[in-house]
């Protein structure tokens, strides 16, 4: 960004010119350094950039799942070229004519430093041999190994914005700067210098602790040495150096872009850029440096998803020798600008991209903010060159004597080749370019003919072959006539027309490269369609057992069912394998294997035999819950459907699910209107039971009301999606629009949620006054406002934490060493979070298992019964009788059950964020107020001989719309991005990944997980122990709590399946990977949890526990 305008147009933001370094080096020596934009193909999450950047193949967006257990590469890599060079399957320079180089053969020395996550991705190549050389062991099998020195940092937690650059800055010098053992035999200025040069480096680092590791012993006694390797090898024998820092992108995740902290973390990176080319040019030897981030991040600084922000980074190259000349840079220009005639000139370059085909780019996102600016003339965007980052792969290969890996479809970057000629006089650009060009066809080709349905067009290989043999053609014509006239190598023709060949090689593997950006995922049919049919047997399944469970057991139901569904599950199996062996059936698919098969055979016969067998015996089930007179209770749960039915036909547009959450809202708010009105009703007309109906449709009024509004409270939180904006969509999650941490004004009225959720379940409670009860008193009123006191503490001092920074940040290091320091009371926030869940689990869990009945006993005198007030004594003649009054007794079941849910609320809570933490009170308040709504409806719809209707459908769909709703309202949408990272280390002190993971699917679902444990509530509350159906047949009663969670599963289901019915059906949309495949990647994990949490946790052990009693 340009400093000047960004000032007088006030909008200069903390990162804004934190880098000089590039710029003075690009002004003072361009012809050693040109800057690049450096386009990242999405997901923009760090383990899938580094395949791409050590590959050059493009990830599909479902890879994004494994950032953070990534599995060893095996595909082909520059890495592996780098270790073990006989291994290597990629186009050698070698190739296509000429003598082999000998580096490429020759052991090669590597030294990684940084993010762990490369360990994860490349064990063997980057395994550290210092131990093997202390055997002698790199000999035989590895004797052409070079030695290797890997120091990975722990890299996932996101609150650590220096561990990870310590432990790269202060190890950097160790190969960069000449080893203080040979001081000594330097002259005595050089000798100064380069203790100077030290201590710069040591000043550099934040955590001084970090300088007394092992590695900086000296001699023998430092962990980097060996026998074989000491201190000057390390310094003069290292081939390639990687240092992957993170303290910028973990200031994003933590503080955000505008965060001051950006801007001190820069300056740390700027000074370490000035030491490491100092060093470069000291150096005798020639070396390259790449500067390079892996992805942008976004106005919130999260990253993952295809924004412009989060695919934007950028490339800078520089080199202690001359690579960037100005011939060369015109050569490459032209043939730049050649390569883009050719693809405009070309049918199939219209499916290119403009970027793609002009290799320009220009920022217009960046400039938006200025041109929105009252009082300020719009700022035209600058123009710079633009490569895809897989670009990088070819480049390093080629620049290292390398193959390019076997399946690399990126292009060498023209600049770094245009100056340069080899051994037999050829033009280093024409000849990288055709090695690329070879590379690319021969991955095409084997890829082709391996692949029964590799899913690319005729038409589209047709212009692959035929632009690769034109520029064979032009390459062969070329070699001809410089055959001809051996001395014309100079000579402008031969040089226009070398430029026009390469422009042609270049041109083709532009045109690869954006038709598989294209048409890239592969789409199994046989696949696709195995799996939407068993998601709608499971649907089929789930419904009929609601209704089989309305009459029958759980031990009836499974003992009907059980033997059919086995037999039916080997049938199917039997048959789909069979069906699958037939040569019709295994051409139309390529992905399924015997495996796939028999699992699809196994759950479609499963879900299939278990319908067949609950239908044979639903038909009164069924005339009882579909009524042909338009009753109010049917009309209910009939809009109940019918808007279970509209929600999962949201994603046939993309703008429907881009507002899927005004949407979850208007059938919610319509839902409640209706019960609303329901309740109405009953204020009409006379009846013998007419006063206590009306009284019941009256507190369901009420209810319903306060429903709408608490909804409406829960528009108050935001999170916009990238194409919400701008728009109408304003973010306030974080406390204001720009904001990207919670404020402490935002997290101090979170505090007041400690007195409100107690206070509610306790008013609840009060009306069959089971807050008498032990567990009430004890846990409710005084152990979940502790719990939940200390959370909010938790999220006060944490935002305290992320805001003190917010003033003036100095620039220097030294003086932001002190600055971005943890916080003194950061232990205190680790022990308050802990604590937090451990007064939940410890305290409230324990109390409901010892005695979960809110129940209590009074003794109460019985006032004496005459037939008359002359009858009546004039004093009492004995004393009062009394008697044991049961307190509670008339919500017995639901109060129990409520207490169980109220300590998984605490620990949820705990896991929110400040606005989370509200939302999610308010979601908790308005799941009570949804279970007295529907049992004041039962009431009021009562029949004359006192039996209520089932209301359950109803029930069950407004809970599953408030999750959703609790979903977007705690800071959430169904992208990547928005998934709140930084609460993995909530009570952590460092990585863990299940622990971790565990917290981040809290946060993440925990809306689902506390509206999936009140679906019992639909049941239970307000049965009191003298209920009939309790008392006679509790396994029947069992079973219909089942059918209500069956059917509360269903409705999530129905989402999934509607996500997937329709992101099967927009497989080749434009916007596939960026709405449609997200939105199913979301749904099926919403499923999983709520299956598990409704049947597994809130009907399994809770209900079953509290029934069983």
């Amino acid at each position: 960004a340009n400093g000047t305008s960004d000032t007088a147009a006030g909008l200069a933001k903390p990162y804004h010119n934190r880098l000089p370094v590039i710029h003075s080096l690009n002004k003072r020596r361009p012809e050693q350094s040109m800057l690049y934009r450096f386009r990242a193909d999405p997901p923009t999450t760090t383990l899938q950039r580094l395949k791409g950047l050590t590959t050059g193949q493009l990830p599909t967006f479902i890879d994004a799942g494994s950032n953070f257990a990534g599995s060893a590469i095996e595909e082909d890599n520059w890495l592996q070229a780098l270790r073990w060079p006989s291994s290597a399957h990629g186009c050698n320079p070698s190739s296509a004519g000429g003598s082999s180089s000998s580096k490429s053969k020759s052991k090669r020395n590597l030294v990684f430093l940084g993010d762990d996550t490369w360990m994860s991705l490349f064990p063997d190549e980057l395994s550290d041999t210092r131990a093997a050389e202390a055997n002698d062991t790199l000999s035989g099998a590895h004797s052409n190994r070079g030695w290797t020195r890997s120091r990975p940092f722990p890299s996932l937690n996101v609150w650590d914005i220096d561990t990870v650059d310590d432990g790269v800055l202060s190890r950097l010098p160790l190969f960069l700067l000449p080893p203080e053992s040979e001081e000594h035999t330097m002259p005595g200025q050089k000798a100064t210098e380069v203790r100077g040069r030290r201590e710069d480096w040591r000043r550099l680092v934040r955590q001084k602790d970090m300088l007394q590791h092992p590695d900086f012993a000296a001699g023998s006694g430092s962990a980097m040495e060996s026998r074989r390797v000491g201190g000057s090898e390390l310094h003069r024998d290292w081939d390639v150096l990687i240092a992957h820092c993170l303290g910028v992108d973990h200031c994003g995740h933590r503080y955000g872009p505008d965060h001051p902290a950006i801007s001190s973390k820069l300056a740390q990176m700027n000074t370490a850029i000035e030491y490491i080319v100092d060093a470069i040019d000291q150096s005798d030897r020639s070396t390259a440096l790449f500067v390079f981030g892996d992805h942008g991040m976004d106005s919130k600084g999260d990253h993952g998803g295809d924004s412009p922000r989060e695919v934007d980074a950028a490339l800078w190259m520089y080199s202690n020798r001359k690579w960037n000349t100005k011939k060369g840079a015109e050569r490459s220009a032209r043939v730049l600008d050649q390569s883009a005639a050719v693809l405009e000139n070309c049918a199939s370059g219209s499916l290119l991209d403009q970027e793609t085909k002009s290799n320009w780019w220009l920022n217009t996102h960046l400039t938006d903010d200025y041109r929105q600016t009252p009082g300020h003339s719009p700022l035209e965007p600058p123009r710079m060159r633009s490569v895809p980052q897989i670009d990088l792969v070819a480049t390093v290969s080629l620049g290292l004597g390398l193959p390019i890996p076997f399946n690399n479809l990126g292009a060498v970057i023209p600049e770094m080749f245009a100056s340069d000629e080899d051994a037999h006089g050829d033009w280093g650009l024409l000849r990288a370019l055709r090695l690329n060009a070879a590379q690319t066809m021969r991955y095409l080709t084997t890829y082709i003919a391996n692949s029964r349905n590799h899913g690319f067009s005729d038409d589209a290989m047709r212009a692959w072959k035929d632009m690769y043999e034109r520029a064979e053609l032009s390459y062969r014509e070329l070699s001809d006539l410089a055959s001809q006239s051996p001395g014309a190598r100079r000579n402008s023709d031969i040089e226009a027309f070398e430029e026009k060949v390469a422009a042609e090689y270049h041109a083709f593997l532009r045109l690869v490269l954006g038709m598989l950006w294209q048409m890239w995922a592969q789409f199994d049919a046989a696949l696709i369609l195995s799996g939407l049919c068993v998601m709608v047997l499971v649907l089929t399944a789930l419904g009929l057992l609601y209704a089989r469970s309305r009459r029958s057991s759980l031990q009836d139901i499974l003992r009907n069912t059980w033997k059919g569904c086995v037999s039916g599950a080997l049938a199917s199996m039997v048959v789909f394998r069979a069906l699958f062996s037939t040569p019709l059936v295994s051409a139309a698919t390529t992905q399924m294997s015997m495996t796939d098969v028999s699992v699809a055979g196994l759950a479609a016969g499963l879900a299939l035999a278990f319908c067949v067998q609950l239908a044979c015996d639903v038909g009164n089930t069924q005339r009882s819950f579909v009524h042909l007179k338009p009753t109010a209770h049917s009309l209910l749960n009939g809009a109940a459907i019918t808007a279970a039915a509209m929600h999962s036909l949201a994603f046939t547009s993309n703008s429907f699910t881009f507002s899927e959450d005004s949407i979850v809202h208007y059938l919610l708010q319509s839902l409640l209107l209706i019960a609303a009105a329901v309740g109405a009703s009953v204020q009409i007309g006379t009846s013998p039971l007419r006063d206590r109906q009306r009284s019941a449709g009256k507190r369901a009024i009420v209810c319903a009301l306060v429903g709408m509004a608490l909804n409406r409270i829960s528009l108050y939180s935001t999170v916009c999606r990238e194409e919400q904006l701008p728009g109408g969509c304003i973010p306030t999650f974080y406390g204001a629009p720009s904001a990207s941490i919670s404020g402490v004004a935002l997290a101090v009225a979170n505090l007041s949620m400690v007195w409100l959720v107690p206070s509610v379940v306790l008013r609840f409670l009060r009306r069959s006054h089971s807050h008498r009860a032990l567990i009430a008193t004890l846990w409710i009123s005084i152990g979940m406002r502790i719990s939940m006191a200390m959370a909010a503490v938790y999220w006060i001092l944490d935002s305290v934490d992320g805001n003190r920074a917010s003033g003036s940040v100095p620039t220097q290091t030294s003086a932001a060493n002190d600055s971005d320091a943890p916080s003194d009371w950061s232990e205190l926030r680790i022990v308050l979070a802990r604590m937090a869940v451990g007064v939940a689990v410890g305290g409230g869990l324990a109390a409901w298992i010892a005695s979960p009945f809110c129940l209590d006993v009074a003794i109460s005198d019985v006032p004496e019964v005459s037939a008359s007030p002359k009858q009546r004594p004039a004093k009492p003649q004995h004393p009062p009788r009394q008697a044991a009054v049961i307190l509670g007794f008339g919500n017995a079941f639901g109060a129990a059950y409520l207490a169980f849910v109220t300590v998984v609320f605490c620990v949820l809570y705990t896991f929110q964020q400040p606005m989370g933490g509200i939302m999610l009170s308010v979601l908790f308040v308005a799941l009570v107020f949804n279970a007295e709504l529907f049992d004041a409806l039962r009431d009021a719809l009562a029949a004359d001989d006192g039996s209520a209707p089932s209301l359950v459908p109803a029930q069950v769909a407004a809970m599953a719309l408030l999750a959703y709703q609790g979903y977007f309202a705690t800071g959430h949408q169904f992208t990547l991005v928005s998934i709140q990272w930084s609460t993995a280390f909530v009570g952590v002190r460092e990585m863990q990944l299940l622990i971790c993971g565990a917290i981040v699917l809290l946060n993440t679902l925990g809306s689902f997980v506390l509206a999936a444990l009140c679906v019992p509530l639909a049941m239970l509350w307000n049965e009191s122990l003298g209920a009939q159906p309790l008392r006679l047949a509790p396994d029947a009663y069992l079973a219909r709590v089942t059918g209500a969670g069956a059917l509360y599963a269903a409705y999530n289901l129905l989402v999934a399946t509607g996500s997937a019915v329709f992101a099967a059906w927009f497989r080749r949309h434009l916007m596939v990977w960026k709405v449609f495949a997200p939105r199913f990647m979301f749904a099926v994990p919403v499923y999983i949890v709520n299956l598990v949490a409704v049947l597994c946790i809130a009907i399994g052990f809770a209900t079953a526990r509290v029934l069983g009693q």
